[in-house]
């Protein structure tokens, strides 16, 4: 009887021709996720440019308002607040997403004392003050601008793994900022 001796087991052992696949399939995920990580961390550091800068760009200009006739500056300060003028600044938020205050204070020691306020009615947050108190002195005008946004992430919003839960919140990060600019 003879035997036949089989081949087959080590062809496949030794042949390369699908190796390449297997590689693809292990490492096309991998590369993919670490694109989608770095479009995601590209687009929220562009969102937190863009508040600071709309926060500073505003402080800046609202602080050249000189209130003559009295409400004057109340006037601008209501310019600053529509979607198109936020969209004029920082094209790369949301306006819906952009909460904004804005004030007008005079420094009393180390009290500052509102003058116009945005919303309307608006009082300063504990923050508001410390900023506004490390930057005017006695006697000074300033303007105290702060920006909210939310940044919600476009890629991986709501991204669940099972057994962690939700690793990114679908509400978003909150991003705040503040600026302190002494008037003219």
């Amino acid at each position: 009887m003879m035997r036949i001796k089989s081949v087959w087991p080590r062809r496949f052992l030794w042949h390369a021709g699908g190796s390449v696949a297997v590689e693809f399939a292990i490492l096309a995920p991998v590369i993919i996720l670490m694109l989608a990580c770095l479009y995601e961390f590209g687009t929220a550091f562009q969102a937190m440019t863009a508040a600071n800068r709309l926060a500073s760009e505003y402080a800046i200009s609202w602080a050249d308002c000189v209130d003559n006739p009295t409400g004057t500056c109340q006037t601008e300060m209501g310019l600053y607040t529509p979607a198109a003028s936020i969209g004029n600044i920082a094209p790369q938020l949301t306006a819906s997403r952009v909460g904004l205050q804005m004030f007008q204070v005079s420094m009393s020691g180390t009290t500052p004392n509102v003058t116009y306020s945005y919303p309307s009615g608006a009082a300063l947050s504990a923050a508001q003050t410390t900023a506004a108190q490390a930057s005017l002195t006695t006697g000074e005008n300033g303007v105290i601008v702060t920006v909210n946004y939310t940044y919600i992430p476009a890629v991986f919003g709501g991204l669940t793994i099972p057994g962690f839960g939700n690793i990114i919140p679908t509400a978003g990060f909150p991003m705040s900022y503040t600026v302190v600019q002494l008037k003219a």
